[in-house]
């Protein structure tokens, strides 16, 4: 399961412990490594973690692709309307 509370937390700690450049190559280079592993829910997670890392909330078209992982993805409570 995923918890996007938790990539916003991991997203925070990037932007707190490294610099930019840093930060986007680690992000970069492990959802690289989860892709290649078929490892899909790494993949889910690490690319929310850029997202929230880049600005926060996702455009609708990301949200709408997000549906299909629904089952996987446990929302923030601050997402819920």
């Amino acid at each position: 399961m995923i918890r996007t509370a938790d990539t916003k937390i991991v997203a925070q700690e990037l932007l707190t412990r490294y610099d930019h450049a840093r930060a986007v190559t680690l992000i970069g280079r492990t959802l690289q490594k989860a892709l290649f592993a078929g490892r899909s829910d790494e993949v889910v997670f690490w690319a929310l973690v850029h997202a929230h890392y880049r600005g926060g909330d996702l455009c609708n078209a990301m949200e709408e692709q997000l549906r299909d992982f629904a089952d996987f993805i446990i929302r923030d409570s601050s997402e819920m309307n």
